[in-house]
């Protein structure tokens, strides 16, 4: 009976998994660079869903025999799913001999027919692609766009509505990943599963602590849910079932919680545990259940797993955005107070493009330290940002929530495992390399030193952002800052700020993945800087690639490790003789040789601050310092100096006594008069822009934030436009951060009681659709009028149709960022949503303009862009204004 039973489970659910297509029309291959977003050539010929599906037309394309390609057939054995690589038509060989393997890059489309035996609700789900199409056969102007789950995370459902009676297109965009292929192949894999429950589960997101020597090690969990039913979702929350006493759970997000239809939410929960559970036998579950007010909608089963102590363990903790995200820690072998009475330093190992910091693989490639806790963090996802932006700020938050709680350290021990979360030796291996040094050379004062294996420099230098094709349309100017929008995650422009700091480069000779050119032009700059040819150590392994056994482990290593510990168990590196301090953004930088670069003076330029260390005529120490486009800066007290810090400094020729921050900072407030003063003013974060909210667009992504949109539309298209918009940002950070941003109606918002430094808003329409948007429209730098056309600055005013915006401005009380998202008409504020910077590497500064050309010819088609001035101004010498468009 048991086995007819499991029988009839199974025949019941195959009737709710459907077939997609096995052939397909396939085109292709056009070429796309690294990060660029959205642009296709098909559309200056009237676009992928107006031209002929399959038929004889040759489009021109660099990567085509005789400069063209056109349609060909294409099937699998599997539905839904299609691998092309193309070198039927196509010699990669004879290409790559010139371009190396970023002309892999390329896009193009899979376009197939399919039909379902039942009306309802689906979820569906592609992987292997950033972004997908169903077409309605019956109505071809209906037509619904999802975002793929491209690394296969396994998060990427979304919900649909399909007829019986219709016939369906899918539309496929393919794209190549060279990180993620190495090769020019591309593959999508589809699935369609039909629904009946108003919320479904998403069960491999569930995120719980481990349980050391039967404790609990942290109190946050997560359950991350879609609402798939086709009503609001109104008050959500969790709760535990009666017969449970021994676990309890508070639910962290607000009692007015709701979810939109086809929207994912993470569930934050505080979990404890009775004594009771230490004696069960591990792993071990429980039950909890999703409600609606008092209405339980849905449960799910949560998994505890136990280790010891001195094991490896996850932790949980409540990030930047207050979502509960995981790290690992290895405790040290022995006790930091029985030796010599010191605090733990910390070893930070970022890990690889793909690699989950969960896995075996990754923790057992350190051992466990002797006077370092080993922190394993996730940079949010395996691929995550390559440990910039959200990446980053996940790695400080993980540091910090281990410093503060010593989670897993059984009571009776916190005393002897303090951590010291000052002294880091940052540790990494291909994109975890290039975030070792990301993160040494922009939080240089809590380092005391790094070795980092196989990392790229930066993004555009592993695969070559040269080949875009939307780069062959701009003006050099356009160019410029487009990529300074980007130039704060670039290693080389921060080298200097690795002089004086122990760094080792290791990678294997023969690396074929990140080449050892990365590596050596890193060692390169420090030591051309540092005026010394040893002020890096090389470590180049003969006959290896990417990664081999002992690359972060073998016993040069260990001594390594061993080395710098022990040195700097007591103090930091001293501060050179000579130094230049460099950022590019503020928001992103900490401080270096006590250094805190708070303000420069053109948004779009880095900023540098030379100090050369000399003494008085009583032997005091005294800096004299030199500046670049800086335009407020200030000391800290700490890391405190072997060496002591200066009483005295003379800036730019002009003698002060040392103050410190807080209380006090440095300010030159004429951009051309080097006129410097010591201020105490606090309220100038109010009103200019301060690393709070320093931009570009991407920052908006950096803090806890609300999605907002308007209600006040003229059109039920509009309507249902913004708020697909708001679904569509938030699952698309949920799929790729792990995020779950808020979503709101404008008439729906309560303002805070006090303003918070810690709110970001997305705002979804102009001022006349939004109505917050036009409570706040004193703080915007762009002018709507009633029939949505717009100005900004210098500009005449936008009012062509297929016209959109984006662009950050100040909050109320300056201390957090507002993102607005519109356009003239639907298609322009389509094109502005595709603009705004979701993922690392994307261009974006503090506004952009978009244009009717912007489908095919990408940042070709951008009419404005540029950064605001330190008052939110126009800064029309970091912008760019085009032509008014045709």
């Amino acid at each position: 009976m048991k086995i007819l039973l499991i029988i009839y489970i199974i025949l019941y659910l195959i009737n709710f998994i459907y077939s997609l297509p096995n052939n397909f029309n396939i085109i292709g291959p056009f070429p796309i660079g690294e990060r660029e977003e959205g642009l296709d050539s098909l559309e200056a010929y009237g676009g992928i869903f107006n031209i002929l599906v399959g038929d004889n037309t040759k489009y021109p394309s660099e990567l085509g025999t005789n400069g063209v390609v056109g349609w060909n057939k294409a099937s699998s054995e599997t539905s839904g799913s299609l691998s092309v690589d193309w070198s039927e038509y196509v010699d990669w060989s004879f290409l790559q001999s010139v371009w190396g393997w970023s002309i892999w890059l390329w896009y193009g489309w899979a376009v197939g027919s399919f039909n379902v035996d039942t009306s309802g609700t689906f979820l569906i789900s592609c992987t292997g692609t950033r972004t997908f199409f169903i077409q309605n056969g019956n109505n071809k102007g209906q037509i619904q766009e999802f975002s793929g789950d491209y690394y296969g995370y396994g998060v990427g459902q979304q919900v649909v509505q399909l007829e019986q009676s219709t016939t369906y297109n899918l539309f496929v965009r393919m794209s190549s990943s060279v990180r993620l292929n190495q090769s020019p192949n591309s593959q999508f894999s589809c699935s369609l599963q039909q629904v009946t429950d108003q919320i479904t589960i998403l069960q491999s997101e569930n995120l719980v602590p481990d349980l050391v020597n039967g404790q609990l090690v942290s109190p946050y969990s997560s359950i991350s849910v879609i609402n798939s039913g086709l009503t609001t979702i109104q008050s959500i929350g969790v709760s535990v079932p009666m017969d449970q006493p021994w676990i309890k759970a508070n639910f962290l997000r607000e009692s007015n919680l709701n979810v939109l239809p086809g929207q994912k939410i993470s569930l934050p929960i505080a979990l404890s545990l009775s004594q009771e559970a230490s004696t069960f036998s591990c792993p071990f579950q429980a039950v909890l259940n999703i409600e609606s007010g008092e209405q339980v909608l849905i449960t799910t089963n949560i998994t505890f797993n136990c280790t010891n102590w001195g094991n490896p363990f996850l932790y949980t903790f409540l990030d930047f955005d207050s979502t509960v995200q995981y790290a690992i820690a290895t405790p040290p072998t022995t006790s930091c107070s029985e030796s010599n009475g010191t605090l733990c330093g910390v070893m930070l190992a970022t890990h690889g493009a793909g690699v989950e910091a969960s896995s075996p693989f990754w923790m057992n490639a350190i051992p466990a330290q002797e006077n370092l806790w080993i922190i394993y963090p996730t940079g949010r996802r395996s691929w995550g940002y390559d440990w910039e932006s959200s990446s980053r700020l996940n790695v400080i938050n993980s540091i910090q929530y281990l410093s503060n709680n010593l989670p897993g350290v059984p009571s009776s021990l916190k005393s002897q495992y303090q951590v010291d979360s000052e002294k880091i030796l940052f540790v990494g291996h291909s994109m975890g390399g290039h975030g070792c040094v990301s993160l040494i050379s922009r939080f240089g004062d809590l380092a005391i030193g790094a070795a980092c294996a196989a990392g790229f420099v930066k993004l555009q230098f592993y695969v070559f952002y040269n080949t875009r094709p939307g780069f062959s349309y701009i003006d050099p100017s356009l160019h410029g800052i487009l990529m300074a929008s980007i130039a704060e995650n670039d290693n080389d422009l921060y080298t200097s700020n690795l002089v004086g700091l122990p760094l080792m480069v290791r990678y294997g000779q023969n690396d074929s993945n990140v080449n050892p050119w990365h590596s050596r032009r890193i060692a390169r700059m420090v030591a051309e800087q540092s005026q010394n040819e040893n002020a890096v150590i090389i470590s180049e392994v003969p006959n290896e690639n990417h990664w081999f056994d002992g690359i972060l482990n073998d016993q040069y290593m260990l001594n390594y490790y061993n080395q710098i510990s022990n040195t700097y168990r007591y103090s930091h590196p001293s501060i050179p003789k000579v130094i230049t301090i460099t950022t590019h953004n503020p928001a992103s930088s900490g401080s270096r040789a006590n250094i805190q670069i708070l303000q420069t003076l053109n948004p779009s330029r880095s900023a540098k601050i030379q100090i050369v260390q000399t003494t008085n005529s009583n032997g005091q120490l005294v800096w004299v310092v030199s500046t670049q486009n800086v335009r407020r800066f200030g000391i800290q007290e700490t890391p405190v100096r072997p060496e002591g810090l200066p009483v005295q400094m003379v800036i730019d020729n002009q003698k002060f006594e040392t103050q410190f921050l807080p209380s006090n900072h440095y300010a030159r407030l004429d951009k051309w008069l080097p006129d410097w003063n010591v201020t105490t003013d606090q309220t100038w974060i109010q009103y200019e822009k301060s690393p709070l909210t320093y931009g570009p667009i991407r920052q908006i992504f950096e803090k806890k934030f609300t999605i907002i949109y308007g209600t006040n539309t003229t059109s039920s298209s509009t309507q249902q436009l913004f708020e697909w918009a708001s679904v569509y940002i938030s699952n698309f950070y949920n799929t790729y951060g792990r995020g779950s941003p808020k979503i709101i109606a404008d008439v729906d918002f309560i303002p805070p009681s006090q303003c918070s430094s810690n709110d970001n808003y997305i705002l979804i329409g102009n001022t006349f659709q939004n109505l917050v948007a036009s409570k706040y429209q004193s703080q915007l730098p762009v002018m709507f009028n009633e029939d949505n056309s717009f100005s900004i600055g210098p500009s005449p005013i936008y009012s062509s149709n297929g016209i959109g915006v984006s662009f950050i401005a100040p909050n109320q009380c300056g201390q957090g960022l507002l993102l607005v998202v519109a356009g003239v008409d639907d298609i322009g504020f389509n094109k502005a949503l595709h603009a705004v910077p979701q993922r690392s590497g994307v261009l974006a500064p503090d506004f952009i303009i978009v244009g009717n050309e912007y489908g095919w010819k990408g940042v070709g088609g951008i009419i404005s862009a540029g950064f605001f001035s330190p008052s939110w101004d126009v800064e029309t010498d970091s912008s760019y204004f085009g032509l008014s468009p045709f």
